[in-house]
């Protein structure tokens, strides 16, 4: 691993065992996601997160919000994916580089995000398509020696059986890891998600997926990750659209670092 990628990845972590990620990133993939609406207002409101996901020109028109001390990591999206097109439903996971790693880099980018798409009916040129450009994305991440979350996203998640879920995700993130990926991004998959962690080389973050219905929701799932192994969770609409995204943000930090129950971080934080 390179020098550039290893300091970056300190930059990450900056001394902390597990990271509060959150992902702003919806609405390359929406067109228009509640919450974001007023994307100067989201970012403030989520201004104290270890990191922050979204896309390069997203970055570039609100720089300020990542400049100053103490300012989130911005993390930006590389791939877009026919797949996160949720308005017309698509199931087949097409995928081209929208951004390149350079242009990531030049926008002031601390690390890049993107997608491998596999196990998608049986379509063997679209999955060897796939693993063509996430092999591009860790040729040019190398050389510019940044990190590269590797993200393992289940479309059909809901339509699995939680074993067939588990034993995607246990083989994608490895996969991604053995491509080149430096941290994976994937489901959190209930029990047997340690066998996930003892398979991938790398660090594991865990992700909200569906809107959850409570804040204590949250701090339970992800006190649930790390105690299965995760390094920490890249949450979205279960941060940002939470009524008190700064107040959720320090009980996340209190469950994950300090080992504070859900329930007690929710009363402490006056989260419902």
């Amino acid at each position: 691993m390179s020098s550039g990628i290893n300091l970056r990845l300190a930059r990450l972590f900056n001394g902390k065992k597990n990271l509060v990620i959150s992902a702003v990133d919806h609405v390359t993939e929406y067109g228009y996601q509640p919450g974001l609406e007023k994307i100067d207002k989201a970012l403030a409101a989520c201004r104290t997160v270890d990191a922050m996901l979204l896309p390069r020109v997203m970055l570039e028109r609100n720089a300020k919000h990542f400049a100053a001390p103490g300012s989130p990591v911005p993390v930006v999206r590389i791939n877009w994916s026919a797949s996160f097109y949720y308005p017309l439903a698509y199931r087949e996971g097409d995928t081209t580089i929208a951004t390149t790693v350079e242009e990531a880099v030049r926008a002031g980018a601390g690390a890049v995000i993107c997608s491998l798409f596999l196990e998608e009916n049986n379509d063997r040129k679209r999955e060897t398509r796939n693993v063509e450009i996430f092999a591009d994305v860790v040729r040019q991440k190398e050389k510019l020696g940044i990190p590269l979350i590797g993200e393992c996203y289940v479309v059909e998640h809901a339509e699995i059986t939680a074993d067939q879920m588990h034993e995607k995700v246990r083989r994608i993130s490895r996969i991604m890891a053995e491509l080149g990926a430096d941290l994976i991004k994937t489901f959190y998959t209930g029990k047997r998600f340690p066998e996930v962690i003892a398979n991938t080389p790398v660090p594991v973050f865990t992700i909200g997926a569906d809107k959850l219905n409570t804040d204590l929701d949250v701090l339970k799932k992800a006190a649930a990750s790390v105690r299965a192994g995760a390094r920490g969770i890249i949450f979205g609409r279960n941060i940002f659209m939470s009524k008190h995204p700064d107040r959720l943000i320090e009980a996340l930090n209190d469950v994950i670092n300090d080992g504070q129950t859900p329930e007690k971080a929710a009363r402490t934080f006056r989260l419902s």
